[in-house]
């Protein structure tokens, strides 16, 4: 399966809380990151090509912003490696780019070096 990714995939050094903005159910933890897209870990599978409004909680104020909100497409999902969790990739849509600055900022400042 070919890859459509603009970015790498990024993982952080903090383990990132995502919700459900509207309803503010926790989701999971965000996997790797990139301006364009997540990867989310969570206890319940998400249906696939359904459109959700996340919030991001930042470790810390980034440009102003304790949170991100975004809506975001779930392309896919699947089990984890430990069968118990899964995995699931979601395309961030129609982000502002005061967000998209603040997701580079948050990856460069806290990235994994590899």
């Amino acid at each position: 399966m070919k890859e459509n990714r603009r970015f790498r995939r990024r993982s952080l050094l903090f383990e990132l809380k995502v919700s459900d903005k509207s309803t503010g159910v926790a989701l999971g933890r965000v996997a790797n990151l990139t301006p364009d897209g997540l990867m989310l870990v969570n206890a319940d599978r998400i249906v696939d090509n359904s459109v959700m409004t996340l919030r991001i909680e930042l470790p810390e104020l980034i440009f102003g912003k304790a949170t991100i909100d975004c809506d975001a497409k779930c392309m896919w999902c699947k089990p984890g490696i430990n069968g118990k969790l899964f995995e699931a990739g979601f395309q961030l849509l129609e982000m502002g780019e005061l967000d998209i600055q603040t997701i580079v900022a948050l990856i460069t400042k806290y990235r994994v070096l590899d």
